[in-house]
Formats: C-alpha cells, sequence, structure tokens
C-alpha cells in the first residue's frame, strides 16, 4: 500500500501532492491560449495564514532583495497558471506560495557555502526546518520539500506533485520574461 494512501484525498490535495503527469505537454494539452493582457494581477490573493505571514517575513529577511522578488514573480505566475488553466491545482495554493518563497533558499552566499549539496536539496533541506519550527503540518512541509529538490528537474517521463508541476511552470515561465 503507498504511503499516500493513509491520508485523505483532501489533505493531498491541499497540500499538493496530487500525481499529475511530469511531462508538461501531456498535463498542458488542453489547455486553452491565454492572453496575459487580459489578466488583472489585482485578482491574484496572496495566502495570509500565520504560517504564510511567517514565512514571508522569514523570506524577506533571508533572501537578497532580488532573490525575493523571484520568488514573488515566481508565486504570481504559478498562481495565474493555475487560476486560468489548472484549476485543479487551487486547493494548493498556499503550499505553493510557501515553496515559491523558499524555493532559491539554498542559492544565498551564505548556504551555497555552508554545504557541497546542491541548492536545491539543502535548500529543501532548510525549509523543512523552517517550516517545521513554524508550526506547518508535515504533509504540507514535506510537499514544499519535494517540490524544492525537484523544481529544476524538468522531465518527461513519470509523475510529479501539483505543486511541485506548478513550481516548474512557473520558474520557466518566469525565465522566459
Amino acid at each position: 500500500m503507498s504511503k499516500l494512501a493513509d491520508h485523505s484525498r483532501k489533505t493531498l490535495e491541499t497540500y499538493g501532492w496530487t500525481s499529475v503527469p511530469h511531462d508538461q505537454s501531456i498535463l498542458l494539452n488542453n489547455v486553452s491560449p491565454w492572453n496575459p493582457a487580459t489578466y488583472d494581477v489585482a485578482e491574484i490573493r496572496i495566502p495570509d495564514t500565520d504560517l504564510a505571514k511567517k514565512v514571508t517575513e522569514y523570506a524577506k529577511e533571508n533572501l537578497p532583495e532580488q532573490v525575493y522578488n523571484h520568488s514573488m514573480r515566481v508565486y504570481l505566475y504559478g498562481a495565474v497558471i493555475a487560476q486560468k488553466h489548472l484549476p485543479s491545482f487551487l486547493p494548493s495554493l498556499e503550499t505553493y506560495y510557501l515553496t515559491s518563497l523558499l524555493h532559491d533558499i539554498g542559492t544565498t552566499p551564505e548556504n551555497l557555502h555552508a554545504t557541497l549539496l546542491s541548492f536545491e536539496f539543502y535548500g529543501g533541506y532548510l525549509a523543512l526546518n523552517i517550516l517545521q519550527e513554524y508550526g506547518a503540518p508535515k504533509e504540507q512541509a514535506e510537499s514544499v520539500v519535494e517540490a524544492i529538490i525537484r523544481h529544476q528537474d524538468l522531465g518527461d517521463v513519470g509523475t510529479i506533485t501539483t505543486v511541485g508541476q506548478l513550481i516548474q511552470l512557473a520558474t520557466l515561465f518566469g525565465s522566459l520574461r
């Protein structure tokens, strides 16, 4: 029996553990074209939970301004992608927000020099500690870590979580601007 079978469907959806194709062309095959000029960024809501506020403050204090701004753009891109094209991803937007804020935590000068691990793996471990300290549910913290570790693991075989796929899509889109 799968480890995930022990959790309710709602828990899996909320924390972004729903499995989706890793191949983005399959995932986006039936998505209609969208004109970004028709979307108002004011429609995007930033999660307002205590956990989201604590992680936002942590990111503002510990990320260089350029990295923090990139992280917020990644959230905004992903939130728009979910709202316009992948509504089944919407239940996990808070978890995705936390992932966006922390996905490059391993790239700070201090963290890059603290380990021989890749920034994704070290960043995942850091994020797990931060989220546990701030009281995130285990399933949510682990979803963020999984997505951070895999956020540059592009591929077309197998599956990935909704949060993992959304962070990949948004970081790719963000690099095209």
